[in-house]
């Protein structure tokens, strides 16, 4: 195992920059830091690895994650580009492929290779496969093993391991990059049963077979596949449908204008439509009157809601929102993160922020958001006697500039 694979300072940060787009603690200051650093070229610093845990509501349920500080994310990422730099993966892998890999391109390449697979009049049925709680089931002996592993990233990981419980944490790049590489003895197998037939994303496999006999065949190889990587496949997710079946899934186009496609989830409850809506659409007063309700339906739209926010912010019916949102919230850290960001980007609305929003960040184990804590109770006119950290000293002594380096909204999640 070897360390000397380099990737550039310019491709890591925008790597970096990319990463923090699924970040649940916004980190404006931390994230510059880094940023320089990465910029220059400069050595990541190795300190004391420190993981703190969250509640989040995800798509299906709400779960609580671990989450490491930008620096640790960021050393994270180059230690992994270093490592995969002699890996490549598959054609028929569409996620996290590269340092230079792109979300929304890569989603859409996956989109237009299902659709043809699916209009292919040979293919029946679609053998959709995913593995049993990959994240925290993906055995650290696994990864370890793997032909481009490195002795620095076998030693992060290891240690990460020792405080997560875990080696794979959702939401961070470099977290995806190995777990979409540490499934390539599943591809070769489904590659050397259904060449061209089938495509991943993550940990979700699609396969296109000629009928019940070539699903049996193929299932049961991946089972043998994964046993061997110490994994198991969800009874519960996996299926056989019929081909067409991806074109309403996985494949679906959703296009349109966005406050149509906001208009249209609201009915159905769709929140695919929802997210695609909340992301595009310009300030709306349809979108902005209906929006925390959305919200109280479907947590995991606040992240997404807020980034709409941040655009709506100086309209009539976004500020009302706003003002509701901050209200009826949930006093933890996931909604105060995003909230309390918001309001850091728009001084106006820190007034607004409710004591118990703050003192939920306030009284969080992540010294991010305890700076945000700090950085919006100055902007509602209140001191605290002493700052939190150092950055929020050096941040006072230079005027506590509300727009210096404004905490990210713009999101995947």
């Amino acid at each position: 195992m070897t360390d000397d694979a380099a990737p550039s300072a310019q491709a890591l940060s925008a790597a970096f920059d990319s990463d923090l787009l699924t970040d649940y603690v916004p980190d404006a200051l931390g994230a510059a830091d880094v940023r320089r650093q990465l910029d220059l070229g400069r050595p990541l610093d190795d300190g004391p690895l420190h993981v703190g845990r969250m509640r989040v509501p995800l798509a299906r349920r709400t779960e609580t994650i671990p989450v490491l500080s930008c620096a640790v994310r960021a050393r994270m990422l180059l230690l992994t580009e270093q490592a995969l730099a002699v890996h490549a993966p598959r054609p028929e892998v569409f996620s996290y492929r590269s340092l230079a890999w792109r979300y929304r391109p890569a989603y859409q390449a996956r989109q237009r290779h299902l659709q043809a697979l699916a209009s292919r009049p040979d293919l029946s049925l679609v053998l959709v496969l995913d593995v049993h709680r990959f994240g925290q089931s993906l055995p650290l002996s696994a990864l370890i093993q793997a032909p481009w592993m490195t002795e620095s990233l076998a030693t992060a990981l290891a240690a990460l391991q020792a405080v997560a419980d875990r080696t794979l944490l959702p939401g961070h790049r470099w977290s995806n990059r190995l777990g979409t590489a540490a499934l390539a003895p599943l591809d070769d197998t489904v590659a050397a049963l259904a060449p061209g037939r089938w495509a991943r994303w993550g940990d979700d496999l699609h396969v296109f077979t000629r009928g019940q006999a070539e699903v049996d065949d193929i299932r049961s190889a991946v089972v043998v596949a994964l046993r061997q990587l110490g994994l198991s496949l969800s009874q519960e997710k996996c299926t056989v449908a019929p081909a067409a079946s991806v074109l309403a899934g996985p494949a679906r186009v959703i296009d349109g204008r966005p406050e149509e496609m906001w208009r249209t989830g609201l009915a159905s409850g769709d929140v695919k439509a929802l997210r695609y809506g909340l992301s595009r659409t310009a300030p709306d007063e349809v979108v902005s009157r209906t929006l925390v309700a959305a919200v109280r339906d479907h947590p995991a739209l606040l992240p997404r809601a807020v980034h709409y926010l941040d655009r709506a912010a100086h309209t009539p019916a976004g500020h009302a929102a706003i003002a509701e949102l901050l209200h009826t919230a949930e006093a933890d850290a996931f909604a105060a993160a995003r909230l309390l960001a918001l309001a850091a980007r728009h001084p106006g609305l820190a007034p607004g922020v409710p004591d118990r929003l703050v003192a939920a960040a306030d009284g969080s184990e992540f010294v991010p958001l305890r700076e945000l804590a700090f950085r919006v109770d100055v902007l509602r006119g209140r001191r605290h006697p002493r700052p939190p950290t150092s950055r929020m000293r050096d941040w006072l002594a230079s005027g506590a500039r509300p727009h210096h380096q404004r905490p990210q909204i713009t999101t995947l999640l």
